[in-house]
């Protein structure tokens, strides 16, 4: 680890409707729908915090703790110089209101289930974005990001992210002993950083 760990707050970026309808398993808005979404908007008004936990490690140190067995990750940081490892997370109100709805209201639920993966993935597109500009600063390339349990890239290596990390303290996430992580609207990945 090059510089410890060091902890990122965003703001709300705006939300893709699409994204979140994708997400939610619809293909289309219609006027019903809409409605329906709006609801869930300004159901989630001020219920998420966008926050990021990272350290950025030289990959020799990377492949020391994480291992060399990994043909994704070979694959995934060849001709890298350094990886980004990081966690993001949009907080655990999103969780309650999903539960919430779940048994009185499941198509709200499922609403908000999308519109959590829009949040978290548009948290993790804007820690990535930062990260390409710094890297380019400095004359390098960062590659996209990948995550365990991506191809052959064990999820078990969640444990060592964990710890690498300490999210935990960090940003109030937590990973249970089946790897689950809570709040569930989060994400761990590695961003290989290198001069191809």
């Amino acid at each position: 680890m090059l510089d410890g760990v060091r902890v990122k707050t965003y703001p709300a970026q705006a939300v893709d409707r699409r994204e979140v309808l994708r997400y939610a398993g619809c293909q289309t808005e219609t006027a019903e729908l809409g409605v329906a979404l709006d609801e869930c908007l300004r159901l989630c008004d001020n219920a998420f915090s966008y926050r990021v936990c990272y350290s950025v490690w030289t990959v020799e140190h990377f492949f020391e703790v994480f291992g060399k067995a990994s043909q994704t990750a070979n694959t995934r940081l060849a001709a890298c110089e350094y990886v980004v490892l990081f966690a993001g997370t949009v907080g655990l109100e999103i969780d309650r209101l999903i539960a919430k709805y779940a048994s009185v209201a499941p198509s709200k639920a499922v609403l908000l289930q999308g519109l959590g993966a829009e949040r978290i993935e548009s948290l993790c597109d804007a820690f990535c974005q930062d990260v390409a500009a710094q890297a380019a600063e400095k004359g390098y390339r960062a590659k996209t990001r990948f995550s365990a349990g991506y191809g052959d890239f064990s999820l078990t290596a969640q444990k060592e992210i964990f710890l690498a990390l300490d999210c935990a303290r960090k940003i109030g996430l937590t990973l249970t002993d089946s790897l689950l992580m809570s709040p569930t609207k989060s994400v761990t990945a590695i961003v290989g950083i290198g001069k191809q």
